[in-house]
């Protein structure tokens, strides 16, 4: 993080059993796990923004918010019937919907086990996504359209290297399955995403805003 000078990151499969805060030099971990040592999510936030933080919201292994309002999410892999895919999405949305923050930007990042594509769809996804829209991919952009959402990595022009999120080991496939969302009215505050050079490549988003501290 202080190589990219990034002040929040996002973390699935981080594998921590049970729920709490790590602080760690300038930084202090949020994070969400379940009984066993599988899944889990976490939010790494510099101390910077920390003041900004108002509370956590520990949900389950697969979904951390902190109201600042930062969702880290990982949703199941297609092992899993899409029932499971729409609890996390409903869960997600009753997030939003809480004390109006349906009204308010949310940044909604991690890894969705998703292929939106590179076919644009009306203002929700660009022309620079990668691969072919798959059923699940499908739902993230039904996600998204009833709340309001962009998937921002697919309005950024970038080399393929740039764009990819996961490879197979081997290497002998490439998909783009990690997505960062914001609200549509908030696009402008969306200066850059990209990759960074794995399962899962770091994906990194740059955002011009303003920070209310909580004293």
């Amino acid at each position: 993080m202080q190589k990219n000078e990034e002040s929040v990151l996002g973390v699935s499969e981080v594998r921590w059993k049970g729920q709490g805060e790590i602080r760690s030099g300038n930084y202090t971990v949020y994070y969400s796990g379940g009984e066993r040592a599988e899944r889990g999510v976490a939010i790494v936030v510099h101390k910077s923004v920390v003041r900004s933080v108002v509370k956590k919201i520990v949900c389950n292994d697969r979904i951390i918010a902190l109201d600042i309002l930062i969702i880290q999410v990982y949703m199941p892999t297609s092992e899993y019937e899409d029932d499971e895919v729409e609890k996390v999405y409903d869960t997600i949305e009753e997030i939003l919907q809480e004390d109006g923050r349906g009204d308010t930007n949310s940044i909604i990042l991690g890894d969705w086990n998703s292929i939106v594509g590179d076919e644009p769809y009306q203002n929700i996804v660009g022309s620079h996504g990668l691969g072919r829209r798959n059923h699940r991919g499908q739902m993230l952009i039904d996600f998204c359209e009833r709340n309001g959402l962009i998937v921002t990595n697919t309005w950024f022009k970038k080399p393929k290297r740039r764009i990819y999120t996961w490879k197979a080991p081997g290497d002998w496939k490439r998909h783009q399955l990690d997505y960062i969302l914001v609200k549509h009215r908030f696009r402008n505050s969306v200066k850059d995403v990209k990759d960074i050079n794995s399962d899962h490549n770091l994906l990194v988003g740059k955002f011009q805003t303003r920070l209310k501290k909580i004293i």
